[in-house]
């Protein structure tokens, strides 16, 4: 327990839209918005901010900076360091942001030195309050539509996304690739369907079974979804048709991407509700060049396994993984990691998980993979940050923290400034 006196800022009421200029493409909007107010308020101006985190419905503008966020349509829109464009924030040494003299403009890009955007990027909390930010909108899309493809292994649809991304500007708005093990998780959560997907489904997966390809102990599934012109939806999907052929897939429809693309909002409510029954579970995201990503996937899930085994705690763990965001030097892996435990027992579930998922961890990084691709460092993972950067960064991007705030004022220790004395 940290026995420092505490003040915390809630930030909820500062949600409002100050200024939108649609001929540009621009909203200056406070930080304290939630991710559905905000995009419900430009869904009704006829705009999206095209970021679309998992935890839109509860996080911030200001926590999406902070943290350096990523969203589910990073295909299309980018990363919040695409879509953000300046930051407000109430320093120790006052207000820190740009100055214009005329209103209701940004920037496309400047080369006039470090940003406060730059600054604040990542900073978790530590340099200021990011009180407000001007983001970058787009028009509605003129169709939004889903498709799914099967593929006979996890490797034939690695070889599929890795082929998808040298596509670059022609890539769908998301694609995401379920193992094995995600994949039936999110059947086995499926509602109803109608009659049509229902039929288009099972001759999907008949067929596969028939011919070969598939088999429900080895298949993975992407879900693809398309965002844009009538015209760059038709193309993507026959791009999507092409390469899923070559690879051995089969197009299950939308309602299997449909199914899944919901997964991943109600992952966080399945784990505080299997909490009430003994299961712990989280998940923890990397990033991975395609060079090492089979050999990360790999030894990761084998870590687990073993880490879990080698205690003797009770049953079978469960560890899936997936693809979700996709670049052309790499991708985002997320695993899934859920455990029985006894809660009134003599060791601390959160103690041995917690252990566990740092073995994992480690797997990760001396393998390739990167601390975090999206979800920050914090304190969970703070004492890997001396394996990650040079003790002169260290000592330099600290010594930009003491002449920002001097006596720590913005003491929450996340991250690189975990180590930040009092």
């Amino acid at each position: 327990v940290d026995p420092r006196l505490m003040v915390s800022v809630d930030m909820k009421l500062m949600k409002n839209v100050l200024w939108v200029n649609e001929e540009d493409g621009l909203a200056h909007v406070e930080a304290g918005i939630t991710g559905r107010d905000l995009i419900e308020r430009m869904r009704r101006l006829g705009f999206t901010i095209g970021h679309e985190p998992d935890s839109y419905e509860f996080s911030t503008l200001g926590g999406w900076i902070a943290t350096k966020a990523s969203g589910m349509k990073q295909n299309k829109y980018g990363n919040i360091e695409d879509i953000v464009k300046e930051v407000t924030v109430v320093s120790a040494k006052g207000i820190m942001s740009h100055k214009h003299k005329a209103n209701k403009v940004s920037y496309g890009r400047s080369s006039a030195g470090i940003e406060p955007k730059a600054l604040m990027l990542g900073s978790e909390g530590c340099l200021g309050v990011i009180t407000s930010a001007v983001i970058k909108i787009w028009p509605l899309a003129e169709e939004i539509s889903h498709e799914s493809v099967l593929f006979p292994s996890f490797d034939a649809g690695l070889r599929f996304v890795k082929d998808l991304s040298n596509q670059r500007t022609l890539k769908p708005a998301s694609c995401r690739l379920l193992d094995n093990e995600q994949f039936r998780l999110g059947q086995a959560m499926t509602g109803e369907q109608s009659s049509l997907e229902s039929f288009k489904s099972y001759l999907s997966k008949k067929m596969g079974f028939y011919l070969g390809n598939l088999s429900e102990k080895t298949v993975a599934c992407a879900t693809i979804t398309f965002e844009g012109s009538a015209a760059e939806v038709r193309f993507q999907k026959k791009i999507i048709c092409e390469l899923s052929a070559a690879h051995g897939g089969i197009l299950a429809g939308s309602r299997v991407s449909k199914s899944g693309y919901d997964l991943t909002f109600a992952i966080a409510y399945l784990r505080d509700f299997a909490m009430n029954y003994n299961i712990l579970g989280e998940s923890f995201e990397t990033f991975v060049p395609w060079s090492k990503l089979r050999t990360v996937v790999e030894r990761t899930k084998r870590t687990i396994l073993s880490e879990h085994k080698s205690r003797a705690l009770p049953g079978l763990p469960f560890v899936c993984s997936r693809i979700t965001q996709i670049y052309d030097e790499g991708a985002c892996v997320y695993f899934y990691f859920c455990m029985a435990v006894n809660f009134n027992g003599a060791l601390d579930p959160r103690d041995v998980f917690g252990e566990i998922e740092a073995s994992a961890r480690r797997e990760i990084l001396n393998n390739g993979g990167s601390l975090s691709h999206h979800h920050g460092i914090g304190k969970l993972r703070s004492s890997f940050v001396p394996e990650i950067y040079s003790d002169g960064y260290l000592d330099s991007i600290n010594a930009v923290k003491t002449a920002l705030d001097p006596v720590n004022v913005f003491g929450a220790r996340n991250g690189v400034f975990a180590g930040k004395p009092c």
